[in-house]
C-alpha cells in the first residue's frame, strides 16, 4: 500500500506540481497519516521538499507545499532512428537541459553507434557539470529489430560496456510510438526520440525511490 501511495504521489507531483499533505490525502483517497508517512521517507531521500505555503481560507491557516526536488537526480535518454541518433539530459520534469544529434554512416556499425553514443554523453554530462551518479537511469528508445544490430540482448535492462553496472538501463520500443504516427499521419521526428527514452526513466523513478535500483 505504502509503495503503491508512493508512486502515485511521486507522478500526481509531476503532473500538476507542487501542493498540500491534506490535498495529497485528498486527491488519492488515502489517509493523512499514510500521506505523512510516505512524504517523510521521500523528503529524506532528497526526492521532495517544502517548497512554500499556500493560504487557505479562515482565520490565516497556511499549508505547507510539497514539490519534486529537480537536484534530485536526471534522466539521460538516447533515441535510434532513421539514421539519427540523438542522446539528452532532462530533469524530472522532462525539461531537456542539453542534447545531441549525430548524423549517422549509412555503414554505422553497432559498436560505432554505441561508441558514439557514450562520447555524446560524456560531452553533455561535463557540459552541465552533473556527475554519473546524479544520474537515476538510462532510458533507450529504438526498434525492437535495433537491439540485435546493436548487439544488445532483448531484456528489461540489457548491459552496455561502458555504463557503470549500477545505472538502470530502460529500453522503451519505439514501434508503438511510430505506429501511433502513421496512424496519425505525422511524421516521426529522429532528432526527439531521446525525449521518449527519458520519459521511460522518469516513469521508473518511483522504483529507485523504493530501492529497487541505485538512488543517487
Amino acid at each position: 500500500m505504502k509503495q503503491k501511495t508512493q508512486t502515485r504521489l511521486i507522478e500526481l507531483i509531476l503532473s500538476e506540481g507542487a501542493m498540500s499533505r491534506s490535498e495529497m490525502a485528498r486527491r488519492l483517497s488515502v489517509s493523512s497519516s499514510l500521506i505523512t508517512e510516505v512524504t517523510v521517507e521521500l523528503i529524506e531521500k532528497g526526492i521532495l521538499y517544502e517548497s512554500g505555503y499556500k493560504n487557505t481560507p479562515g482565520k490565516g491557516r497556511r499549508n505547507q507545499l510539497l514539490d519534486v526536488d529537480i537536484s534530485y537526480g536526471f534522466a539521460m535518454g538516447a533515441g535510434l532512428y532513421a539514421n539519427i541518433l540523438s542522446v539528452g539530459l532532462c530533469t524530472i520534469r522532462g525539461d531537456t537541459l542539453s542534447h545531441r544529434i549525430i548524423n549517422l554512416p549509412e555503414n554505422a556499425t553497432g559498436e560505432y553507434i554505441i561508441s558514439e553514443g557514450l562520447r555524446a554523453g560524456r560531452e553533455i554530462l561535463s557540459d552541465c557539470h552533473i556527475p554519473v551518479s546524479k544520474l537515476f537511469g538510462l532510458g533507450i528508445c529504438l526498434l525492437r529489430s535495433d537491439l540485435k544490430y546493436l548487439g544488445l540482448s532483448d531484456s528489461e535492462s540489457p548491459e552496455i560496456p561502458g555504463i557503470p553496472e549500477s545505472l538502470p538501463i530502460l529500453i522503451e520500443p519505439a514501434d508503438r510510438i511510430i505506429s501511433y504516427s502513421a496512424s496519425t499521419f505525422t511524421p516521426v521526428n529522429p532528432e526527439g526520440m531521446y525525449v521518449f527514452g527519458c520519459g521511460r526513466v522518469v516513469r521508473n523513478l518511483s522504483v529507485c525511490a523504493c530501492g529497487a535500483a541505485s538512488s543517487p
